[in-house]
């Protein structure tokens, strides 16, 4: 038996006898109520919900049991529609083993960074623009070595990977890629929000996905205002894995929030990762092989 059956066995067994005022009086103090609650819960649903009783709202006695069962109904169910937690995103952009992401700043056509890792080929690939100069810094954590190649002079260094390099580089993981607001889930306040957007308009930018947005207050880095951030994700609707990320921010309560940048995110395979490697920094007879310190001049 359901939640919603004991409860509604329960109400039977009450056999409460009320006055038509009472009933009115609850009636009324019930719908103000549930259209509050649901409002806030599930905006489209309060919406629909409130539509329906008031046009009902001198109904029988009976109906405040119903709108009990309904209340609950709504409140148990709320979250439970195929949404996706911020839980579930951190874990599997924890899982996954094979990404891409490519960082656009607000008002750029061109990338701002792209990176290419492989958990199982143990490589990170930078790409980014210094001095007008293109640049791709290769970590081999499997072969210890650092590679990196300046297109304009098509020249490759190489360097000995320390721990203390390793170190860094960890540290520096999914979160220094804008990929997600806060290193560790735990360390998301507790006031913040995080709600599913109804927007069509919103939610149609990536096919396949459903949007949300994390909302919370943090303060500056280079002054002492706070800032109310935004942090929207679009995740595929069957795995959770994120498609694109959006980044807001704005210094008040008040206005509209001012656009950042943007994340793109693909999940290529090994084989393509490793092509990519070999297409920027050569390749020798070992199909395995990246590179070796002092192989390349």
């Amino acid at each position: 038996m359901s939640s919603a059956d004991n409860i509604e066995r329960a109400i039977t067994e009450l056999n409460l006898t009320t006055r038509a005022e009472t009933d009115k009086r609850i009636l009324e103090d019930s719908y103000a109520a549930l259209g509050k609650a649901v409002n806030k819960q599930k905006p489209i649903t309060g919406i629909v919900v409130w539509s329906m009783v008031i046009r009902n709202k001198f109904a029988i006695p009976a109906a405040i049991a119903a709108i009990i069962l309904l209340a609950f109904s709504l409140f148990e169910n709320v979250g439970t529609d195929n949404a996706i937690s911020t839980e579930k995103i951190y874990k599997v952009l924890s899982q996954v083993e094979n990404i891409h992401i490519t960082t656009y700043r607000a008002g750029q056509t061109k990338p701002d960074q792209q990176v290419w890792a492989s958990q199982t080929l143990g490589v990170k690939l930078f790409k980014t623009e210094l001095d007008n100069q293109e640049q791709y810094t290769l970590w081999d954590t499997k072969n210890s070595i650092k590679m990196v190649k300046f297109l304009s002079s098509n020249s490759i260094r190489t360097e000995p990977i320390t721990q203390q390099m390793l170190a860094d580089l960890e540290k520096s993981a999914i979160d220094s890629v804008d990929m997600v607001p806060f290193s560790d889930r735990n360390d998301i306040p507790q006031e913040a929000q995080w709600t599913r957007i109804d927007d069509r308009e919103v939610s149609s930018v990536v096919p396949g996905t459903k949007a949300y947005e994390l909302n919370w207050i943090a303060k500056s880095t280079d002054s002492p205002l706070f800032l109310h951030k935004k942090w929207r994700v679009f995740a595929e609707d069957r795995t959770g894995l994120p498609k694109r990320i959006e980044w807001y921010s704005k210094a008040g309560p008040e206005g509209d929030y001012g656009f950042e940048k943007f994340v793109i995110i693909t999940y290529p395979g090994e084989n393509e990762i490793q092509d990519i490697i070999r297409d920027i920094f050569g390749r020798q007879d070992d199909p395995g092989f990246i590179g070796t310190p002092g192989a390349y001049r």
